[in-house]
């Protein structure tokens, strides 16, 4: 068994070399992403753990390339895998996992952290340079707001419960009835309520046609003027163009991002969007590292060689998305 870890950092080699020596398995690893420009070095591979460009979308040479250079699957190490072209992945009968699950507190907690420190106007105190009349930066308290969470999965649920801990109202927006929350007395409600009720609106979904663009012009519209909006799941179930003709008219009292479009792509600094984004001292943008604390980067990495193993060597794994 050959396995092959694409843009592997300082950290997650150290734990590729546990797992290595546990299972007996040599693993080779790329600091750099996979690309055409080195995809030739996953020739006489078995398997690739890795996280997929943009280019993965459309390119079916990719895929072609890797199935003649005798890979057999490709292990995602995220739980997103839209980057990924199914339908060509099938074509060329590669089988593909990603990593469902792994440390929600991590994101949960990061996300509450964002709400806070939004709530407070930390943003705009922290980034004036010189020190504002506190009369100007009264804050609110959680629990004075409603908190609207879009998507109740593993993670909306975590942080739904742990806000209506803290004392705030809780709404949630799911797709399916979730009894375990109403139980607890959190209010699912339709999405057209979600929007117009919520004083503050966390996102929690995957992207996929259904969510892509899901928060536009017309949806962004409907929610209040002095609303809050974290987004700590995929840049692209936002319209940002839309998003950042709204902020310029005054809308929203704070915005905490921690996803853009295009940020795979085109980096995050030189990304246009963040760079229209950042003038706003009500703004929070972090480069995708809501999940990223030393008990989630394990559990991804592992996971993810776990998933290449187990198909390599049996033909089937939990966490399969196509076979």
């Amino acid at each position: 068994m050959k396995l092959l870890f694409f843009n592997a950092s300082i950290i997650e080699q150290r734990l590729i070399a546990e797992w290595s020596a546990t299972h007996g398995v040599s693993v080779k690893t790329v600091g750099a992403p996979l690309s055409h420009d080195n995809i030739a070095l996953t020739h006489g591979y078995d398997a690739l753990i890795f996280y997929p460009s943009r280019a993965f979308q459309t390119d079916a040479t990719l895929y072609q390339q890797l199935a003649q250079n005798g890979i057999k699957q490709l292990s995602i190490k995220s739980t997103g895998y839209d980057n990924i072209n199914l339908t060509y992945a099938q074509h060329y009968q590669l089988t593909v996992t990603n990593v469902p699950n792994y440390s929600p507190e991590s994101v949960a907690h990061f996300t509450i952290m964002s709400i806070l420190m939004m709530l407070r106007q930390l943003p705009e105190q922290l980034r004036t340079a010189h020190t504002v009349s506190r009369q100007h930066l009264i804050g609110k308290e959680l629990t004075d707001v409603t908190v609207g969470i879009y998507g109740a999965g593993r993670l909306g649920s975590l942080v739904a419960k742990t806000l209506h801990v803290m004392g705030a109202r809780v709404l949630f927006y799911a797709r399916t009835p979730k009894p375990a929350l109403t139980a607890l007395g959190l209010t699912q409600v339709s999405f057209e309520t979600l929007l117009t009720a919520s004083d503050v609106l966390s996102i929690h979904v995957p992207l996929n046609e259904t969510t892509y663009h899901r928060f536009n012009a017309v949806t962004l519209g409907k929610m209040k003027d002095d609303a809050i909006l974290i987004n700590t799941a995929r840049g692209s179930v936002i319209d940002t163009a839309a998003l950042i003709r709204y902020v310029r008219q005054g809308k929203f009292s704070g915005l905490a991002l921690d996803a853009l479009e295009n940020e795979d792509t085109q980096g995050f600094q030189t990304n246009p969007y963040y760079q229209a984004l950042q003038a706003f001292e009500n703004v929070i943008l972090t480069p995708h590292i809501a999940y990223y604390t030393s008990a989630a980067v394990r559990d991804i990495v592992m996971t993810a060689l776990d998933n290449a193993y187990d198909v390599i060597s049996t033909g089937i794994s939990d966490n399969v998305v196509l076979n």
